[in-house]
């Protein structure tokens, strides 16, 4: 086997390619005011220099996150202020190893590897990753709570979900199609209402790896920390309202009614994204469908959600190489819907600039991109539904 059908070859050339933008990015923060690490850097960076301290990480303004991140990161004070965006870039590379695992599963491995590269060698999750995100831990997480459940390790399974619900709750919709999944097969042909009351040792084992993967760290941190830590990494993201201009649909509705977002708007806002969510967890209820349920699941989650940013592409993006040995798509229809998915974006940050640099009120026109925006999304995704082949 030669370098270009090797596993840990390429592993290496994305690690290099990392590196190499973790070096640029360093020299670009000392030579320049514009800076390539992202803020979130130094607010993870803060709150591990208070942890070394002997102080709750929430000292630090703005830290929205679970302790366990800032107590990762305490080496960045102790040791180098780089450290966290290795561990970033190292979790981003173990994506990229779970997918080729993942597609082995009914691929050969030069065709994992393959799909693969979509991640690997994607601009996008190199850069997130070296400027100092702490999303490619979350993703990873996703993907090994796949990996195991697909390889019948339930109760590890469900460790690694809880865990990843500790981290970001974003992932609690998942947690319906992995019930579903979960049952015996003589169950599956069942009327949906009542398979989700039938009992299977499967789903006795996720519900309680779970429960542990989720109870222990929060219980843990509740304990050193008391109220402020719920409030703080859960509660707060619950009941903030988030008026600045992003992707979502509903941003101007929302942005026009800061001032009393009321229960009816509340309702109208979640209530199409809840509706969507469960339908597709019903529409495709197997273990072998699991990554098909959650691309559909989190691209929707993303595209209908308040508050969109390019941040969240990322948790769709990682799902997308799973998918793409059963897409029936010719690369010139691909490269279509790729140009669209590109367009939208661009076309949208042209308003936003104006806004957000020029001071112009161009908020009527951010409102109608963020329309086609979520146009063009809706488009592609029935596009991609349309051509994927259920395994």
């Amino acid at each position: 086997m030669g370098w270009s059908d090797s596993v840990g070859g390429h592993l290496l050339g994305g690690l290099a390619v990392r590196l190499i933008m973790l070096m640029y990015g360093n020299y670009q923060d000392s030579v320049s005011i514009v800076k390539y690490t992202d803020i979130d850097y130094s607010v993870y960076s803060d709150a591990a220099q208070y942890v070394v301290n002997g102080s709750s990480p929430y000292a630090r303004e703005t830290y929205r996150y679970t302790p366990l991140l800032a107590w990762m990161l305490t080496p960045n004070s102790t040791f180098h202020h780089s450290y966290g965006k290795i561990v970033f870039i190292l979790f981003d590379l173990l994506t990229a190893y779970l997918i080729i695992l993942i597609l082995q599963r009914q691929n050969s491995t030069r065709v994992a590897l393959r799909w693969s590269f979509l991640w690997l060698y994607n601009p996008l999750p190199i850069i997130i990753a070296t400027r100092g995100s702490s999303e490619s831990i979350i993703l990873s997480l996703v993907l090994a709570t796949i990996f195991f459940f697909q390889n019948s390790a339930t109760t590890i399974a469900g460790l690694i979900y809880g865990l990843s619900l500790h981290f970001k709750p974003y992932t609690l919709p998942f947690s319906l199609p992995l019930y579903l999944a979960s049952v015996k097969s003589s169950d599956r042909q069942k009327p949906y209402w009542k398979s989700l009351f039938c009992f299977s040792y499967n789903r006795l084992l996720l519900l309680l790896g779970t429960a542990i993967g989720f109870g222990l760290p929060t219980i843990l941190f509740y304990q050193i920390y008391g109220m402020e830590f719920l409030e703080e990494t859960y509660f707060y993201h619950l009941i903030r309202k988030d008026t600045k201009h992003n992707f979502s649909v509903y941003f101007y509705l929302l942005y026009l009614n800061h001032a009393d977002e009321g229960l009816l708007l509340k309702v109208v806002t979640f209530l199409p994204q809840a509706l969507v969510l469960i339908i597709i967890s019903f529409l495709f209820p197997s273990k072998e469908q699991i990554p098909f349920t959650f691309f559909l699941q989190i691209y929707s989650f993303v595209i209908f959600n308040k508050v969109c940013t390019s941040q969240y592409f990322l948790w769709y993006l990682s799902l997308l190489p799973l998918l793409g040995p059963n897409l029936r798509l010719k690369w010139t229809h691909a490269l279509l819907l790729f140009a669209l998915w590109f367009f939208i974006q661009v076309s949208w940050l042209l308003p936003a600039y104006y806004l957000e640099f020029e001071g112009r009120n161009t908020f009527i026109y951010i409102w109608l991109e963020s329309i086609a925006f979520f146009s063009g999304n809706i488009g592609i995704l029935l596009q991609i539904i349309k051509n994927y082949t259920v395994a």
